[in-house]
Parts: C-alpha cells; sequence; structure tokens
C-alpha cells in the first residue's frame, strides 16, 4: 500500500484481510450474495432494475418533478406534460400510487376535486432525479457526440471543434 493512502479508497480485493474495517453496504450485500449463490453484480443488478422500474414510464419524471414543486390538482399536472393525454397520465399517477410513491386524495365537492401528493417513499425519488440529472448535464454531451459519431462515422470530435 503506498504511503499516505487511506485504506478506504483500495479496491477490496487490495485491503488486507487480516486488517479490521467497517463493512459497509457493498460489504454487506457481497457477504450476502455469497451465502446466497448469488454474485454481486446479480444483486446490484436487481437492485438497480428495481430503481430504474420505478422511474421509467410515460411522464413518470415529469410528474414527479411536478408534484415536488408542489403542483397536485390533477388538472395542473395535465397542464405541465406536454402533449400529454388524460388516460395516459391518470394511468400513471395510479401505476405510481400502486407503487406507494404517490397518495390520491379525492374531495367530495362538485365538480369533484382530486389531488396527488408524494409519498415518503415518493419524495426520496428526488434525490435519484438530482443525481440523473447531474449526470446528464456532466455527460449528455458525450453521449450526443458519440451518437452522431456512430451515425456519421466519418464525423470526428476535431470537426466539432472547429466549426
Amino acid at each position: 500500500m503506498p504511503v499516505g493512502e487511506p485504506r478506504s479508497t483500495l479496491p477490496c480485493d487490495m485491503i488486507d484481510t487480516h486488517a479490521r474495517h467497517t463493512p459497509t453496504p457493498v460489504h454487506r450485500r457481497e457477504a450476502a450474495a455469497s451465502r446466497n449463490g448469488r454474485t454481486p453484480d446479480d444483486e446490484l443488478i436487481e437492485s438497480a432494475d428495481i430503481a430504474l422500474g420505478v422511474l421509467a414510464g410515460k411522464w413518470k419524471l415529469h410528474l414527479l418533478c411536478s408534484m415536488a414543486r408542489g403542483i397536485h390538482r390533477h388538472s395542473r399536472l395535465l397542464d405541465r406534460l406536454p402533449g400529454g393525454s388524460k388516460k395516459v397520465m391518470t394511468d400513471t399517477l395510479r401505476g405510481m400510487e400502486r407503487d406507494g410513491l404517490v397518495e390520491r386524495r379525492v374531495y367530495a365537492e362538485v365538480p369533484p376535486r382530486v389531488e396527488y401528493r408524494l409519498t415518503r417513499l415518493g419524495w426520496t425519488t428526488t434525490d435519484l432525479l438530482v443525481s440523473l440529472a447531474a449526470w446528464g448535464d456532466d455527460y449528455g454531451g458525450d453521449v450526443l457526440l458519440a451518437r452522431r459519431s456512430a451515425m456519421h462515422p466519418s464525423f470526428t470530435n476535431s470537426e466539432e471543434v472547429s466549426a
């Protein structure tokens, strides 16, 4: 180990097995995976699939952001969806309700008033959205450049810089 190198920055396979260290969630996941015959990658992929399944879907990101910003009325949520239909939005909201992300409240008024609010679980998705947005800000240009290069193999980064 290089002098002055903190132990926590070394990969797991480089840590002295006789040294004491505090198990992290990753270490606990690896230990549990080895006990049940699954690899740590299997556990990671399964957990990521759950998170992506909750976030993926027509208008889910728009609806989560709108509700986090204080928009709760059904009609106002629909106004925030560019080209969204009432049926698709209602189906999406019902799915989010089923997943425990939102709660639906119907008020006994004429005309009926329906509001949706993020649950405690729903609020936890806002950290994911902020992280995804930061990744998009940092690497979205690289992805677009790679896609453009794949579509036009003669296109290079130097041509973009000189343009």
